[in-house]
């Protein structure tokens, strides 16, 4: 699986991989907009759900705004969403969904 929620990498762009635990059904998180989610998983040590990203250079790629979340499965879901994987959580299946929430605005 490697799935991005804005654009992906260029071809032989150097990524960074980033682990980001999802500690709520809800998640906000500010990514670079070329970006590629490779995993999802259960950390059962810590009973958090893991998504890992790999991120370009920040500099490069301006930032953008995702949200992560922890639905049942089959929950239907918006044109700006993506199914990212399913785990095993809180002793039930979740779907994990990544949504597209735009470019971060500069302050004024």
């Amino acid at each position: 699986m490697a799935v991005t929620l804005c654009v992906p990498p260029r071809p032989g762009e150097l990524c960074a991989p980033v682990r980001f635990d999802l500690t709520g059904r809800s998640t906000f998180l500010e990514l670079t907009a070329r970006h590629r989610v490779t995993k999802v998983q259960t950390d059962h040590e810590k009973g958090t759900v893991v998504v890992w990203v790999d991120i370009t250079d920040p500099e490069l790629s301006r930032p953008v705004h995702v949200r992560v979340d922890l639905v049942e499965p089959g929950t239907r879901q918006g044109e700006r969403s993506v199914v990212l994987g399913e785990v095993e959580h809180d002793g039930g299946r979740v779907e994990v969904v990544g949504t597209y929430l735009g470019v971060v605005s500069e302050e004024n």
